[in-house]
């Protein structure tokens, strides 16, 4: 899988677990300082990755932790 396809799935995988659109945008800004993942550089994008996972994971053990 490319990265740019990895993204792209951590973006869905947190607006299906709650974020909002503009909160995943912000996120990106704060990893790499633009929303501009195309043209951002090669480790600019693994950057976007492992906060997004990170993200994920954070919003995952949310969800479970309060739908019991």
């Amino acid at each position: 899988m490319r990265i740019e396809q990895r993204i792209q799935q951590l973006y869905k995988k947190l607006l299906k677990l709650g974020y909002y659109p503009f909160q995943v945008q912000s996120i990106i800004h704060f990893a790499i300082g633009n929303n501009d993942v195309e043209a951002a550089t090669a480790a600019d994008k693994i950057k976007v990755v492992n906060i997004l996972e990170d993200y994920e994971k954070l919003a995952y053990n949310f969800s479970l932790a309060y739908s019991k």
